[in-house]
């Protein structure tokens, strides 16, 4: 029943990223899992140690009302998103999903790496709003993988530093909570893979406590660089040994 230990460790390991860097927990956690399970399995294993990682990153927060409201928009279309980008990883066949996720979080990884930033116009805020909901609350719901959309269209609309990254763990947290009860309606959580994914939340929340208070003792600079190369590995891994089709 109890996570492999492989898996327990990768789970902290990608906790701990986040919690001593701000690294994506998703963005390595998922390729890095999927090579050994398939991204599928991957997925409903991570849900509610997302969520739980959602919640604790939100939590004794004070957010302004006049942003919150500014942001219903894209975040009910990435409501709207998530629970398809549940749909689609329930019905896509793994192979699709193994090149898909990894394709994607290299070009994420390449993104990082390089100088080019992406800047929306947004003399039309609203059709940005929904059309970049949709989009990171789908890749949010597929493979917990909508933050970078998030933060492009968050960093567009320029807000501070400090709020950016509140609103973009409340839209994260809010695709994680859709992306759980599709899981759940669809019956693709039953309670033998619920139990899995509630004792992978202990190591998550273990890692992501562990690196906040070791969050002095690192370099930013070499924990970011040390996340992408951690990034690219497990996206590669999952490309040449996940199951799902050609190896």
């Amino acid at each position: 029943m109890w996570p492999s230990w492989e898996q327990t460790l990768l789970v902290f390991a990608a906790a701990f990223l986040e919690g001593s860097v701000g690294f994506d927990f998703g963005l390595v956690a998922t390729p890095a899992l999927g090579a050994f399970l398939g991204v599928r399995e991957a997925v409903i294993l991570l849900s509610l140690p997302n969520l739980a990682l959602g919640i604790l990153r939100v939590s004794g927060w004070k957010i302004p009302p006049d942003p919150l409201r500014r942001l219903m928009p894209f975040i009910g279309a990435g409501g709207v998103g998530a629970a398809v980008g549940v749909l689609a990883l329930l019905a896509l066949p793994l192979i699709v999903l193994k090149w898909f996720v990894g394709i994607y979080v290299l070009m994420c990884a390449a993104y990082s790496f390089s100088k080019f930033r992406i800047q929306l116009d947004m003399r039309d805020e609203v059709f940005f709003a929904y059309l970049g909901g949709v989009l990171s609350g789908w890749l949010s719901g597929l493979a917990f993988a909508g933050a970078p959309l998030i933060v492009i269209y968050l960093d567009s609309l320029e807000i501070n530093r400090s709020r950016l990254a509140k609103m973009m763990h409340l839209s994260v947290l809010a695709f994680a909570a859709v992306q759980v009860a599709a899981l759940t309606g669809t019956g693709n959580l039953p309670p033998p893979a619920a139990i899995r994914a509630l004792l992978a939340v202990l190591p998550a929340l273990a890692g992501f406590v562990l690196g906040r208070r070791l969050r002095s003792l690192l370099s930013p600079a070499l924990g970011y660089t040390l996340g992408l190369a951690l990034m690219v590995a497990a996206a590669v891994s999952l490309l040449v040994f996940g199951p799902g089709g050609w190896r």
